[in-house]
């Protein structure tokens, strides 16, 4: 028996397809257990779309959207359209289902445990979308298909990917579908299709800039042609809301929102000169001058190397320097993927750096903004259905308080720390200078602790929500 454990372990084969389906398993048990609030609202735009253009024609979307928050029909998930239109375009196309049976009869689509599980479906459409991006990026990049396979399942597999997706349920990963384009089109070096698939992706997350510039300052060095690069990516935000009208109360309410999220980004500070500068800006700003400096690159492995290297670097500098929500973190999840089985000289070591750095981030998560991850999220979902009502529990015990007892709570600022030292240790590891490639390196026995291990961490909530119904 130890000797097959053993030699499964140390098999250099790609995944193997119950490898797959044991991952599409343990993501799927969140997946129909959890409701998050902002899913909810999620829905809603699935529904308003069709019914903005029904009553009053496509570009109503917004202020029909704002109409239905403020006028209680949006059944508790009252959060106003804050994204580009693009955004709403895909959901919209994906909800015209949800709008014929339900939404056009004024039936409220989040009171439906199959319409709450088909309005999420989407996101694990992208999922597998992205999922074979990130195999297709990395046979262009010359990785062997085994490895490529690989990381396709190291990203799948990512605790960011279990949250975000199992748990939060929101739309991060529909715009990672064409950051990945972009990131594609850019290693096959067509310049036209790497400037498109970001402005798409600049419209779902605005956090695609922050790739988008410091991989065209590798291969840029004309400030001129970076101008107007950097101007057509953020053409089409522009555009969607001019279509819209700028003085419109719904596109004031979005673009209150969009201040807040910058507002957001720029207050971790610290002192510098005679003033406090936005820790993000001096991050970021240096990844850019690194690229802009970088010499000509003169030789295929190279631009392959850095193509690799700087996604991963300017997403971790982006997200150590501010006060992300959780579920914006599935930003990182590609490019951690990516980097580790492109270098897999470094894969033990990385791997050990990637999956601590990640799971003391969810687990302070947890204890610092437990409220999108509460036990509650489980209420009208599959675990009430099998297991019981948890609004017959007197006093729950309650993700807070289990995060107080252990205590997550109290250490969640050295979780954090834990989480950005480690995650520098693997930009440092994985840095183009020391970057080699190991066919021999055994991915399987790392790859299966790392999933059990982020399953249980993820598996946390819904564990309290199962014992609350049960014991107390």
């Amino acid at each position: 028996m130890m000797n097959r454990l053993k030699r499964y372990c140390m098999s250099t084969d790609a995944p193997k397809l119950w490898e797959w389906f044991l991952f599409g398993l343990l993501l799927l048990i969140p997946f129909v257990s959890y409701f998050y609030g902002d899913t909810g609202s999620i829905l809603n735009y699935e529904v308003n779309y069709m019914g903005s253009i029904v009553e009053d024609g496509w570009r109503s979307f917004y202020e029909y959207s704002k109409y239905k928050v403020e006028n209680g029909g949006a059944n508790g998930y009252g959060n106003y359209a804050t994204y580009d239109y693009p955004m709403y375009v895909v959901l919209g196309i994906w909800g015209i289902p949800l709008w014929i049976f339900l939404g056009s009869k004024g039936l409220d689509v989040n009171n439906y445990f199959l319409a709450r599980i088909y309005g999420k479906s989407i996101l694990l459409v992208a999922l597998a979308v992205s999922t074979w991006l990130i195999y297709s990026i990395c046979r262009e990049l010359k990785i062997s298909q085994r490895n490529a396979k690989w990381g396709a399942f190291l990203f799948c597999s990512s605790i960011l990917t279990f949250i975000a997706v199992g748990i939060n349920g929101q739309t991060d990963i529909l715009g990672i579908v064409f950051i990945l384009l972009g990131l594609r089109a850019y290693i096959k070096k067509k310049r036209i299709r790497f400037i498109l698939f970001f402005m798409v992706a600049f419209t779902f997350k605005q956090y695609a800039l922050f790739l988008f510039v410091p991989l065209l300052l590798l291969v840029e060095k004309k400030v001129w042609k970076i101008g107007i690069s950097t101007a057509a990516v953020m053409a089409l935000h522009t555009i969607s809301d001019m279509a819209f009208g700028l003085n419109s109360p719904a596109i004031i309410e979005k673009k209150n929102f969009e201040l807040d999220i910058f507002n957001r980004l720029l207050a971790n500070r610290f002192p510098l000169v005679n003033a406090t500068v936005p820790v993000v800006g001096v991050l970021l700003l240096a990844v850019c001058v690194y690229c802009y400096l970088h010499k000509e690159i003169d030789n295929e492995e190279e631009f392959y190397r850095l193509s690799v290297f700087v996604p991963a670097l300017s997403m971790v500098a982006l997200f150590i320097s501010f006060e992300s929500s959780s579920y914006w973190y599935l930003h990182l999840a590609p490019y951690l993927a990516i980097l580790m089985v492109y270098n897999t000289g470094e894969l033990k070591r990385s791997m050990m750096f990637e999956m601590a750095a990640l799971l003391c981030l969810t687990l302070g998560n947890y204890g610092s903004r437990p409220w999108a991850y509460e036990i509650y999220g489980c209420s009208d979902m599959i675990l009430e259905k099998i297991f019981g009502n948890y609004d017959l529990v007197q006093t729950p015990f309650m993700l807070t308080d289990f995060c107080q007892k252990v205590p997550i709570t109290k250490y969640a600022g050295a979780l954090y720390a834990v989480f950005v030292v480690f995650l520098c240790a693997l930009i440092w590891l994985n840095r183009p200078s020391k970057m080699r490639n190991d066919e021999n390196a055994p991915i399987r026995a790392y790859s299966a602790v790392r999933l059990f291990l982020n399953a249980a961490v993820v598996y946390i909530p819904l564990a309290l929500f199962v014992y609350n119904v049960l014991f107390l």
